[in-house]
């Protein structure tokens, strides 16, 4: 299978993942259950998101032109400060449908879940796009700025997950948990952050690792090239040696 053609495959798993979540019966499971919506939530957030990125299906939707573009400005303004620029609110937005009142009013239905949707999905995108390579899409910054912004995303879930675990009263006083009917509001909300640690473990964690080994090759690389140039150097500033039976 071609590579692109794999890659593609990805944006169409992202895709249907995201129809997947906000469609019975897990949309039905997200108005019963918190860990049905804490799923439903990282999966428009970051899971589509990322493998639509991955996917770089930019080409096949007709948006070559506009994702040279794209990327053509984003070499030209490569600033750190453009990257938390874009980091900064895109988080900021996941963190905001994640807040008590934003999943209260989140399951009462209509118009906002679509709203929750388009909103994740571009902030989602627009994260993914400064930590990992799309297309002709490349991220912004060096390997160490795209390790920060993964590891701050990463710890911003947890933060999250660990609020709504830790929380004895009820995080999200929306659901009702009957006693003897259903799960109760502890495991409820421990299943919840389980899926919010797990799924956001599993997006960054990788990501980390893989940049944070290619960085560190690419440091012993340059050593390694720039000791051989130092002998090469030297090597040349010596004087040639003269043959033993010369005086």
């Amino acid at each position: 299978m071609p590579p692109a053609r794999a890659r593609q495959r990805l944006s169409v798993l992202g895709l249907v993942a995201g129809v997947v979540v906000v469609v019975p019966p897990l949309a039905a499971s997200a108005h019963r259950y918190d860990w049905a919506e804490a799923l439903q939530f990282m999966v428009l957030a970051l899971v589509a998101p990322g493998l639509v990125v991955a996917g770089a299906p930019w080409e096949p939707l007709g948006l070559g032109p506009v994702a040279e573009k794209l990327a053509a400005a984003r070499q030209r303004h490569h600033e750190r400060a453009r990257t938390v620029a874009v980091a900064v609110p895109a988080l900021a937005c996941i963190v905001a449908w994640r807040t008590p009142s934003a999943v209260n009013a989140l399951r009462a239905g209509g118009w906002l879940l679509a709203l929750e949707a388009l909103s994740l999905g571009i902030a989602g995108a627009a994260l993914w796009l400064e930590c990992i390579g799309s297309g002709v899409l490349v991220p912004r910054g060096p390997r160490p700025q795209r390790i920060a912004v993964a590891a701050i995303s990463m710890w911003t879930i947890w933060v999250l997950a660990y609020l709504s675990a830790m929380s004895g009263a009820g995080w999200y006083r929306s659901y009702v948990h009957v006693p003897g009917h259903g799960l109760s509001m502890a495991i409820d909300q421990q299943a919840a952050s389980g899926v919010m640690w797990a799924l956001a473990s599993g997006c960054f964690v990788p990501l980390i690792f893989w940049d944070l080994v290619q960085w560190l090759r690419a440091e012993e690389d340059a050593d390694h090239e720039l000791h051989r140039v130092v002998r090469e150097e030297r090597r040349r500033a010596l004087p040639p040696a003269r043959p033993a039976d010369q005086p």
